[in-house]
């Protein structure tokens, strides 16, 4: 079992201070987002991600999760689609050249807010097939993700990833067991089932109604999914997915390094 989080909780911080975090909260490794602002906005150098992950090295290979902010390669506006087919794209390529194991992509969705029809689920394939050669040359694990159940969502049940994960063998899954609350743990563990062998990253954290993306430790919810994951038998990676905005109070660095340390422990604690 490896331990990680991602890097958008230190939202606001320079990557040096969140690589050092993995070290001080007891973590294995990170999920490193693209659209981490001290590096997203600062000329995006993999020189200068490579010097920092050089001065803090990490326990276990760290992972990637695609640039979503803005992006939607389901979008009905075509520009919109080639873009964020090739933020993907390039986060592939960015996690074969910095030796991470899970590149981790959304679905996208439907961009007005309604059910998904057939069309949404034509440009999914569509940016499926585009990505395939890029996953298929790299030893990157290309896994899609559960989104949480709204509206215009796509691919946020058991049998719609199973569907995927039939046609395309070269495709893996990533597990955001956050994103299955509404629905319980009857769902959460057909989630399992049907990922059983493809599940390279399973997001991990709180939720308590609509707020999502709380820290573990005493969370109703992130001990259920801890539950299941230990009936399972899953001993791959664990990513901590906190929203530092849903926790409360404008949090410091050292306060979130704490909560992570807390949240390690208990996931530990669980499945030791």
């Amino acid at each position: 079992m490896e331990i990680s989080f991602s890097t958008m909780f230190f939202h606001d911080h320079p990557l040096e201070l969140i690589f050092d975090a993995v070290g001080r909260s007891g973590a294995d490794t990170l999920e490193f987002w693209p659209e981490t602002p001290d590096w997203w906005l600062n000329g995006l150098s993999e020189d200068r991600l490579k010097q920092v992950a050089g001065q803090y090295p990490l326990k276990s290979p760290l992972s990637i999760h695609t640039p979503v902010l803005d992006l939607n390669p389901c979008s009905i506006n075509p520009d919109v689609v080639e873009v964020s087919i090739r933020w993907i794209q390039y986060s592939i390529r960015l996690a074969e050249s910095l030796g991470a194991a899970v590149c981790t992509i959304h679905p996208g969705r439907r961009t007005s807010k309604r059910p998904p029809a057939e069309l949404d689920y034509q440009r999914l394939e569509h940016m499926l097939d585009e990505i395939a050669p890029h996953a298929k040359s790299s030893r990157v694990c290309v896994a899609i993700e559960n989104m949480e159940p709204q509206v215009n969502a796509l691919l946020t049940t058991p049998a719609e990833i199973s569907r995927l994960l039939d046609d395309r063998k070269w495709l893996f899954f990533t597990l955001d067991a956050c994103h299955v609350a509404p629905a319980g743990e009857e769902e959460l563990n057909e989630f399992l089932s049907v990922g059983e062998g493809r599940i390279v990253n399973v997001h991990l954290s709180g939720a308590s109604g609509k707020v999502v993306h709380l820290p573990v430790k005493g969370n109703p919810w992130a001990e259920r999914s801890l539950h299941s994951l230990t009936d399972a038998g899953y001993d791959g990676l664990i990513t901590l997915e906190i929203n530092d905005l849903s926790v409360g109070d404008p949090l410091s660095a050292e306060e979130k390094v704490r909560i992570l340390s807390e949240d390690i422990r208990v996931v530990r604690d669980h499945l030791a």
